[in-house]
């Protein structure tokens, strides 16, 4: 059996502009990993995810700011692996046009008032993600162009 081929720097953009989930791995204070997947918005040079401060998540993030992200297709046999680091934000109208991108990617969009008091009342916080090296180093495979 070979091993599948790196997917090409266009292939990584296109996969990453479809809606899928991100598998959000942070690190427990036991030191295993705590996984969730989240809808996300890569701009080309950072990820997005949406959460909560009632979150584990947030805890974990909080305390140590190591991230990797497996983005997955299981039907096309497409994946992308990223290592990187989370920095927390949750100052709303600074980063209000990141939390609409996520949303936007997914079609659940909405007033820009009722997302801006939704994102307040339910305390959420913007998981910004600075890979650790540049796309054309990340981990992936898929089919050949």
């Amino acid at each position: 059996m070979t091993r599948p081929r790196g997917m090409s720097r266009e292939q990584i953009e296109a996969f990453l502009a479809e809606p899928r989930n991100a598998m959000v791995s942070a690190i427990r204070k036991d030191g295993r990993p705590q996984m969730t997947p989240n809808w996300f918005h890569w701009d080309g040079s950072r990820f997005y995810v949406s959460t909560t401060k009632a979150r584990r998540k947030y805890e974990n993030f909080s305390r140590d700011p190591r991230v990797q992200l497996a983005i997955d297709d299981a039907t096309g046999f497409r994946t992308v692996l990223v290592d990187g680091t989370v920095e927390l934000r949750d100052d709303h109208e600074a980063v209000f046009e990141q939390f609409k991108a996520i949303r936007a990617k997914h079609n659940r969009e909405q007033n820009d008032e009722d997302f801006l008091e939704e994102l307040r009342r339910d305390q959420r916080v913007l998981l910004v993600i600075t890979p650790d090296k540049p796309i054309d180093e990340w981990t992936s495979w898929g089919p050949p162009a």
